[in-house]
């Protein structure tokens, strides 16, 4: 029997691997069914390049969040007290959309190097899709990455109720992928020169590097 620490362990290394080109089909088709995706990689590999490039194709709007500089009253709000209706109400953060008519992709990026109790802030926000007295408008979609345990940076466990808000798929490094970008993007000949002499040296990032 696998213990439910076992299973929370294993969060993030059962992901499908997908080709940066798979990423974005499959970002494309979560934000059209309003499905939270949270995209694994190694550092530098190009995931919010990717969210941003789905977002511009769909004409969406990317509010980019760094959560592990937030702190928990960051995504609620600041408490303030209202004379008119003799109560307290909450502020929310004007990074949060709040037109009605918003198709803004937020993009919490690094979610899983925020601290636990900002991790545990964003769990309500992303399951919910509301937290205290704010509400996401219903065209607003979520994105999420982190890095791997592997990849030696600062990480913290995600909750298990937390990552099965989300379809996971896990980036890596295609050369054909990014000989379409680079060609695109018209990218130096003789880097393209190089990278298709040595492939191996498109991406060797090695976390235990010094």
């Amino acid at each position: 029997m696998v213990s439910k620490k076992d299973k929370t362990a294993a969060v993030g290394s059962q992901n499908r691997t997908v080709t940066p080109n798979e990423a974005k089909a499959a970002l494309a088709h979560c934000l059209q069914l309003q499905r939270p995706l949270m995209m694994w990689g190694a550092p530098g590999i190009g995931k919010s390049d990717i969210v941003k490039q789905v977002a511009e194709e769909q004409k969406r709007q990317v509010i980019d969040i760094r959560l592990p500089l937030w702190e928990p009253t960051d995504i609620k709000g600041i408490p303030y007290y209202n004379s008119k209706e003799n109560n307290m109400v909450w502020a929310p953060p004007a990074e949060l959309p709040t037109d009605a008519e918003s198709t803004a992709v937020i993009f919490l990026d690094e979610l899983n190097s925020a601290a636990p109790a900002v991790q545990a802030a964003a769990y309500q926000l992303i399951l919910n899709r509301r937290v205290g007295q704010y509400h996401l408008p219903e065209g607003v979609a979520i994105v999420a990455a982190g890095n791997r345990d592997a990849d030696k940076g600062v990480t913290y466990r995600m909750p298990a109720p937390l990552a099965n808000r989300f379809v996971h798929i896990e980036l890596r490094v295609d050369y054909e992928d990014w000989m379409q970008w680079a060609t695109l993007n018209r990218v130096h000949p003789d880097v393209v020169g190089y990278v298709t002499f040595a492939k191996q040296d498109l991406y060797d990032f090695d976390p235990k590097g010094s």
